[in-house]
């Protein structure tokens, strides 16, 4: 069996960290408690308004990784409940940039680079938010290549993208090969 290059490399980084961060961090209950707590979309995307972390959350969170011995970070870039921590470019109001003008992706890959550190996307493939997700699946899949493209082209070299969340559509045609020829 021949193993690739980069399936190599990432065995090498050894220890890293894996960082759930988004609006449910507001609410200290798990990125699930908008699921899990049946909390309604109109109760929950004010929350978005109120999410401004502190200007050194990245550094902090970089530096404390690197004391730990990680040679790695993934962030969760938009988790099952939609929200983006990066600047969309206009797919979605439901992003950092809508409130507060913070693309805090960046913020993160910078913190990363600074403590020598390789950053990793975590993205969610589901989105309990976006309305073309259960009413218009192929136009919502055109939606979900476009986030990932930004995330692929306006962020430098990055370790890897991480994806979850098919297990509610297992039927569906998730266009796997233009995700991955796309990225």
């Amino acid at each position: 069996m021949i193993v690739k290059q980069y399936i190599k490399d990432f065995e090498q980084l050894g220890f890293g960290m894996f960082v759930h961060f988004g609006l449910y961090s507001k609410l200290g209950k798990g990125e699930w408690a908008r699921f899990c707590l049946h909390i309604p979309a109109e109760e929950y995307e004010p929350l978005q308004k109120e999410f401004a972390p502190k200007p050194t959350w990245a550094k902090e969170l970089a530096e404390a990784a690197k004391t730990a011995g990680c040679r790695y970070i993934t962030l969760t870039t938009r988790h099952h409940d939609g929200y983006s921590l990066y600047d969309t470019k206009g797919l979605t109001p439901f992003d950092s940039m809508t409130n507060f003008g913070r693309d805090y992706v960046r913020e993160f890959v910078d913190a990363c680079r600074e403590n020598g550190l390789i950053p990793f996307f975590y993205h969610t493939l589901l989105d309990w938010h976006h309305p073309d997700y259960d009413a218009d699946f192929p136009a919502y899949l055109k939606y979900l290549r476009a986030s990932v493209e930004l995330l692929c082209t306006n962020y430098g070299k990055i370790g890897g993208l991480w994806f979850d969340g098919m297990w509610n559509k297992p039927q569906a045609d998730w266009e796997e090969d233009a995700m991955y020829s796309m990225i």
